[in-house]
């Protein structure tokens, strides 16, 4: 694969067309996407919001947004230094090329990033199903989708029900015996729905072999269909979803309106996708856009959850162009010389070489004392048995040299070089990986009972642990408290009680411990799972302390309680979503079931960053550490007989899904693919392992009876190094070259690999840190509480003035809409002039109808430019009030009567706010909605008030303003007393980006529900004086300035060149229950009703944002 390829240069010329890029371990591959970014963004060929970045975890995502967002203000900063003749160091490739122009291109160039840094956040910097679920709703009505429908994460469940429903249904009415049990179907069913576009084969069965590849077929197909009837879909889905809409002739338009929307698209971690991810970009961007896919084959690891190298392969065919990083930029240069020649002439794949790289790190950064084992950079530590021994033999024979190793590492004075100079060797700087989850816990368990601190969370579910189990054991005695449950969750930690306690307890103890789970019951089924780990914390074993401190006592217990509490808040988020009784038993079993294999759902602890990391090699990948080592790369079982597994293989470039069995025809052809690819798997998953280290790596190997021969680090020392190709499946240890020792093999020490043999000595622990310890005494309280310091929001600050009761800053519903409908007292304002009537009036008020309109205004596509267009924009608002009245549901308000009134309102011209454009003229891409913030109000010795806050505005509003009565109502004593020190927190529902990106405005945008009228309301209701009245009674300018605030800070941060006085466009409240439609006209006062707009100096926001902060402060 690597032949033909040319090194790339960040300086060269962009690539044009569909260009791979092939990054080894550790050559910089983040580096150069960001280049790539910097690059098309300052030399024009595509603006920031056109721009998408691939990535396939969110992780990932967001480390290359970040990474991208530095790349830019770094050559900024280079660029505007170098003009400026201040440049006091020499540019990068990248910057160098960018200031290769005369002085006017630079400075454009140096424009083009600032726009850059500041629309990033429109970049399409995202994950393949975020990208996906992007690009449906940018082809809106012309892709394949169901609106309605709901991305769920896990379908675990729904699956089990149609296997059960299933099973039932083919089998239970027949006297004869099924032709395979329950638990095999799940398998079948489960091993085919996670590759549900892969064939079943093989083809042309008869009886009960035929019947396991219809069963997995069937439960394919009635998955689909229950997803469709409850109106959920997955990642797959979603990924099929848009490449169905891509297909066919009906799909060339869904195509371009996707190349406009992603003008350059850059692919990272390309080797994990899967065909369906490689179909969607190659039928969408490959020769029409810049396409440039980022990987690197040789860690393609991910097989087991779709991934497929093939597809990484097929591109590289159909790409015009091919370039590799060639220089490693992690490890240093005896890691990289041992790692070139472990893997010299080796393919990990069909067509996939391991080119030998260069090392930028020349010099070792590990420095241990003269004589230390671990100056090597590679050591291979091997057991001196002469003649294989049992595999769990050999397992505990490393373990325990493991621990002394580590313990020799941590103790020898070993010292590490990073950027910030000469520093101790940390526990946290050594790495263990494995390949299961169980293999970690063991070693886990060895080197704490060592005294060696260790952090099992990088590869380590949650729900592996004792605490899931403890409190799976707990939830099933709560749920069916019989005799054995009962005794077995007495003996968990929530009761504390031991076997020999449990064995010695008499009557009145039993007793008490069942009323003790009792109660417990009665609390989990009246108050959920909080209120339940409330009391399992203060109750417990007499005289034990309660759960901490039980747990604290012993070692590691600190690991302990927090998985206790996370598990707490993962029970307590099922439990609040309304999985319940046996339900929330059975998510759990599930989950616990689950996670020998792999989870997302990974331990918390703050500690685990002092302590020696273990993880799973998967989880391992894109990390880096000074020292790793690896225990199993000589450990690994393959079974003789298939024991009827699913097997994944390509029948040529295509995948597919052997379920027939082992006693189906030709299964042994199709099992030595299998093999064959899994052998591949694993080779690539040892490349991954090794460069991992930065300084020193370290393996184990060993003669055993089943577990050497087919090992990857086996294969690599003994096959054949003067060829290309692949190791053979396997080297028995009885015939040559497999009999041999690795001490024998002359290119280790050539290569600077240290070759010994692993003879652990007695058992030993870390040694405590010799230091006097001072004598622990209670913590004294010895501060002032202060009483003014609040979090609050516009609602706290004006809970004083209003009737309703204060609603708490960042809860769900909306705190700055009525409660009820404003009343029209006897007495009150004259009846409106005879007008149109109001296109809600039949529609309730309060505060839920509130929440229901903002829902859907915060998640509808309202862009509808033209009249053309309103009939399309109907539609999609009618599907949003439906989707919304199932969850925000209001009695009596059905979707058709909430889309109808809300209509117009979209289509009401804005007035000044935005040209008179409606918000159904602004597009989405100038759309933020529900922009959130959260800023400190002054200090510790603030003492600003609400009363200086009028008074600044006082000072700055005119007379003329249509608010210029409003500083004296903020003024009142009830309110203008508040001193203002703590945190302010709001949400503002939308902000309009008008104008062009040379010259933008950005206008804050609140909607209103508030019912100004009697039952038969009309338009005239909100004329002009009628808002202004409203705005005044509800406090509504305070809401709207400190809004104009948190844009103002929210731009100063973002928008290159910022100016409040250009760039604040304003505020818009819109009545919506006042706004007309299309053919709403100003009134006599040039004003529209249902429209307030106000327009503060820039200068008043920016000097209240100083205000509140209050900056002058000693």
């Amino acid at each position: 694969m690597n032949a033909g390829m040319s090194t790339f240069d960040p300086a060269g010329p962009l690539p044009d067309g569909t260009a791979v890029l092939e990054a080894s371990a550790g050559t910089g591959k983040t580096y150069a996407i960001a280049a790539l970014a910097a690059r098309y963004l300052a030399e024009g060929i595509v603006p920031a919001d056109r721009l998408a970045v691939i990535s396939f975890s969110r992780i990932a995502s967001a480390e290359l947004r970040s990474r991208v967002r530095q790349r830019l203000r770094s050559s900024v900063a280079t660029l505007t230094a170098q003009l400026a003749g201040t440049l006091d160091r020499e540019p990068d490739p990248t910057d160098a090329h960018l200031l290769d122009a005369p002085a006017e291109e630079v400075g454009r160039r140096i424009m083009r990033l600032d726009r850059a840094v500041s629309s990033l956040d429109a970049a399409s910097i995202m994950t393949i199903h975020q990208f996906c679920q992007a690009m449906l709703d940018e082809l809106g009505v012309l892709a394949e989708q169901d609106p309605q429908a709901t991305l769920v994460e896990d379908l675990t469940l729904t699956l089990d029900q149609v296997v059960d429903d299933l099973y039932l249904a083919r089998y239970a009415r027949f006297d004869v015996e099924p032709p395979f049990g329950l638990e095999v179907a799940r398998r079948l069913a489960r091993e085919a729905v996670q590759l549900p576009d892969a064939p079943l084969v093989p083809s042309g069965l008869g009886g009960r072999r035929a019947e396991r590849l219809a069963f997995a077929a069937a439960a394919r197909e009635e998955l689909d269909r229950r997803k469709r009837m409850l109106g959920v879909y997955d990642f797959d889905d979603q990924l099929v979803r848009l490449r169905d809409s891509l297909r066919g002739p009906a799909g060339q338009a869904g195509a371009e309106r996707l190349r406009r929307r992603c003008q350059v698209v850059l692919v990272d971690e390309f080797q994990d996708t899967d065909p369906v991810q490689w179909e969607i970009l190659r039928s969408t961007f490959h020769g029409h856009v810049p396409l440039v896919l980022i990987g690197d084959p040789k860690q393609s690891i991910y097989a087991f959850r779709g991934a497929d190298v093939v597809a990484y392969t097929d591109a590289v065919a159909a790409a015009g162009e091919t370039f590799s990083l060639d220089r490693n930029y992690r490890s240093d240069a005896g890691v990289v010389q041992v790692v070139n020649a472990l893997f010299h002439n080796a393919t990990l794949g069909d067509g996939i070489a391991v080119p030998p790289v260069t090392a930028s790190h020349t010099r070792s950064r590990l420095l241990v004392p003269p004589g230390s084992p671990w100056a090597a950079p590679a050591r291979l530590c091997c057991l001196p048995n002469e003649q294989p021994v049992r595999a769990a033999e050999a397992r505990e024979t490393i373990v325990t040299d493991l621990v002394a190793q580590v313990i020799d590492l941590l103790t020898c004075g070993a010292q590490v070089v990073d950027d910030d100079g000469v520093r101790e060797l940390r526990a946290n700087d050594v790495a263990i990986l494995v390949s299961t989850n169980s293999r970690g816990r063991h070693l886990a368990g060895a080197l704490t009972a060592a005294g060696v601190p260790v952090a099992f969370s990088g590869a380590d579910s949650i729900f592996a642990t004792p605490a899931a189990r403890d409190w799976l054991t707990l939830l099933q005695a709560l749920e069916q408290p019989r005799r054995a449950a009962v005794r077995a969750a007495i003996l968990t930690d929530f009761v504390g009680a031991d076997l020999t306690s449990l064995a010695t307890a008499d009557d009145a103890l039993l007793t008490a411990w069942a009323g003790l789970l009792q109660s417990w019951s009665r609390v989990l089924a009246g108050q959920g799972v909080a209120a339940l780990f409330a009391a399992v914390q203060a109750d417990g074993r007499p005289g034990a302390g309660g759960l901490a401190g039980r747990v604290l006592r012993r070692p590691r217990g600190e690991r302990d309680l927090t998985d206790y509490r996370h598990l707490a808040q993962l029970l307590h988020e099922q439990h609040v979503d309304g999985v319940r009784g046996q339900a929330l038993v059975a998510w759990l079993a599930e989950e616990v079931a689950r996670s020998a294999s792999t989870s997302d759902r990974v331990r918390r602890l703050e500690t685990d960053r002092y302590a020696v990391q273990i993880m799973t090699v998967h989880k391992a990948k894109g990390l880096q550490f000074p020292v790793v080592l690896l225990p199993e790369a000589a450990d690994l079982w393959v079974p003789d007989d298939d024991a009827d597994q699913a097997l994944a293989f390509h029948e040529g470039t295509t995948r597919v899904l052997d379920l027939g069995g082992s006693t189906a025809p030709d299964r042994e052809e199709r099992w030595a693919r299998y093999a064959r690819e899994e052998a591949e798997d694993r080779l690539r998953s040892l490349y991954v392992a090794v460069t991992r280290a930065q300084s020193q790596v370290t393996v184990w190997w060993a003669r055993t009876m089943a577990n050497t021969a087919a090992s990857p680090l086996h294969r690599l020392l003994f096959r054949r190094r003067d060829r290309l190709g692949p190791p053979e499946a396997g080297y028995p240890l009885d015939t040559p070259p497999g009999d041999g020792h690795p001490r024998d093999l002359d290119w280790l020490g050539e290569s600077g690999v240290r070759v010994e043999d692993c003879e652990p000595g007695p058992a030993t622990r870390l040694p405590r840190p010799v230091a006097d310890v001072p004598l622990l005494s209670p913590a004294v309280f010895n501060r002032d509480v202060d009483p003014l310091w609040r979090r609050t929001s516009y609602s706290g600050l004006t809970e004083a003035v209003h009737s309703r009761p204060p609603v708490a800053a960042g809860e769900g519903l909306l705190d700055d809409e009525p409660v009820d409908d404003v009343g029209i007292e006897s007495g009150g304002p004259p009846a409106a002039p005879a007008s149109e009537p109001s296109p809600m009036a039949e529609l309730p008020g309060g505060t839920a109808f509130g929440s229901l309109v903002h829902h859907v205004l915060e998640n509808l596509d309202w862009y509808a430019p033209t009249p053309a267009d309103e009939p399309a924009l109907a539609e999609r608002l009618l599907a949003e009030t439906t989707a919304a009245g199932r969850r925000f549901g209001v009695p009596g308000v059905s979707p058709e009567a909430l889309s109808a009134g809300m209509l117009p309102s979209l289509l009401t011209p804005l007035g000044r706010l935005t040209g008179d454009r409606p918000l159904a003229g602004v597009p989405i891409a100038d759309r933020l909605s529900e922009l959130s913030f959260e800023f400190a109000l002054g200090n510790a010795a603030s003492r600003t008030t609400l009363g200086d806050v009028a008074s600044l505005l006082d000072q700055w509003l005119p007379s003329d303003d249509p608010l210029a009565g409003y500083p004296e109502e903020l003024a009142h004593p009830l309110l203008g007393g508040q001193v203002l020190r703590g945190f302010l927190t709001g949400s503002i529902d939308s902000v309009l980006r008008i104008g062009d990106d040379a010259d933008p405005r950005f206008v804050v945008v609140d909607y209103k529900t508030n019912r100004l009228g009697p039952a038969d309301l009309t338009l005239a209701h909100y004329d002009r004086d009628a808002m202004v009245a409203e705005m005044l009674r509800t406090h509504y300018p305070l809401h709207a300035i400190l809004h104009c605030v948190g844009l103002h800070r929210f731009l100063g941060s973002r928008l290159a060149g910022y100016d409040p006085e250009r760039h604040l466009g304003g505020v818009g409240y819109l009545f919506v229950r006042g706004m007309g439609g299309r053919d709403a006209r100003p009134g006599p006062d040039g004003t529209i009703t249902g429209v307030f707009d106000w327009f503060p100096p820039g200068g008043l926001v920016a000097e209240l944002s100083e205000l509140l902060a209050d900056r002058g402060t000693p």
